[in-house]
């Protein structure tokens, strides 16, 4: 299912505040057996995407529609530096998550 932008931007805000929570809020968001990919890579469990997106680190820049995807832009900061990343996202019926590229 393709999300309307409204409940793509929700989506985001939800995905990066349950990034910032830490790995029990963001596997949360899964359907079981959601494929995960991380920096190109298959992952076994959603809360590998922290290790791109850590924890009190994210924030939510923007949402695209890329039918039948979703596109988060996500900012994650260091002391230094700021770098944005695109996590690519498709939902179920139901509204979670059930693929990830980060």
């Amino acid at each position: 299912m393709t999300p309307t932008y409204d409940q793509a931007r929700q989506l985001g805000k939800a995905y990066v505040g349950a990034l910032n929570t830490g790995a029990g809020a963001f596997r949360r968001l899964f359907a079981p057996g959601a494929r995960v990919v991380v920096g190109g890579r298959p992952a076994e469990d959603p809360a590998d995407v922290l290790a791109v997106a850590p924890p009190g680190r994210s924030g939510f820049l923007r949402a695209r529609l890329e039918p039948p995807q979703v596109c988060f832009t996500i900012r994650v900061r260091d002391r230094e530096s700021a770098r944005d990343l695109v996590h690519r996202v498709m939902v179920d019926e139901a509204g979670r998550i059930v693929s990830v590229e980060a």
